[in-house]
């Protein structure tokens, strides 16, 4: 390490004699001060053993989980989870008693399947991965910040994926999204994630009669339509325009008692208007005006 200050500094003078002297530096230390040749597969293995140890201190296991997710952003590393045999221990996880490794394990879930089939499919592979995180996303014992993370975990597995779409509706997992909107204590960014789940749900389904008769059974769209409301926050009152655009843009038909209810809220969100996104609130607006 000492000769390695020295070369750098002299080379930094452009002092060529004393770098001479000095003479090369080791190149593996090199590459293991400057982040070269880093064995990524090794450090995701070693995070996990630190995560998984039961002498592990929490504060230890946070910082894996920390680089281990930050490894997994990079899609080769997400899809080597499954090749370093890694989803068995992620998911076990999820039944920790610390909500703090609950939440990181659900928050690397939810990263490593974002936007990526090959992960999707990974994970569907390990049968009590999804209804654990079904479990979590209704389970208003759990801290919410945990449930947060669940909801962001399964909108990822979820989006773009019918055969993810296919076994979350056989699990009942459209059962979690009402009660999470009608719950007065959640917070809105619990919400707001419940809001990301339904959108993600859209990009696996066929929008068509049968997904609004099954929106109407679950309540999904009655109680979204209460958040039209100059009180809501901003964001959800976003959310849900881009819910019923979606809907409106694949031809689909609101009843008499939902018209009643848009025009209403409408009406009293056009003092927020400018906050909006212009084009779902147009789009909103222009197709309930027809009726």
């Amino acid at each position: 390490m000492e000769k390695l200050l020295h070369w750098s500094v002299a080379n930094s003078q452009g002092d060529k004699e004393a770098a001479e002297k000095v003479g090369q530096p080791d190149p593996k230390l090199l590459q293991q001060l400057f982040g070269g040749g880093r064995d990524e597969p090794a450090l995701m293995r070693q995070a996990i053993v630190v995560i998984t140890n039961p002498e592990a201190e929490l504060e230890a296991k946070l910082i894996a989980f920390d680089n281990f997710e930050m490894l997994i952003e990079n899609l080769d590393n997400a899809n080597n989870i499954e090749n370093l045999r890694l989803w068995e221990p992620l998911i076990g996880v999820l039944q920790s008693p610390e909500p703090e490794l609950r939440a990181f394990a659900l928050s690397v879930i939810g990263t490593a399947v974002q936007n990526n089939v090959n992960s999707q499919e990974n994970f569907l592979k390990y049968e009590h991965g999804l209804p654990q995180l079904i479990q979590i996303a209704k389970n208003t014992d759990e801290k919410a910040d945990v449930r947060t993370k669940a909801f962001y975990a399964l909108s990822n597995l979820l989006k773009h994926n019918k055969d993810s779409y296919a076994k979350f509706k056989e699990l009942h997992g459209l059962d979690v999204i009402a009660p999470v909107l009608n719950d007065s204590n959640a917070t809105d960014k619990l919400k707001l994630r419940v809001l990301s789940l339904i959108t993600a749900v859209m990009t696996s389904t066929t929008v068509d009669s049968d997904f609004m008769k099954t929106l109407r059974n679950e309540r999904i769209l009655q109680t979204s339509l209460k958040f039209l409301h100059s009180d809501s926050n901003i964001y959800i009152i976003d959310k849900v325009l881009n819910f019923l655009s979606h809907l409106i843009n694949a031809g689909e038909k609101f009843d008499d008692s939902e018209v009643s209810t848009l025009k209403s809220g409408l009406q009293d969100i056009s003092s927020v208007e400018d906050r909006l996104n212009e084009d779902d609130y147009k789009t909103v607006k222009l197709a309930v005006s027809k009726y």
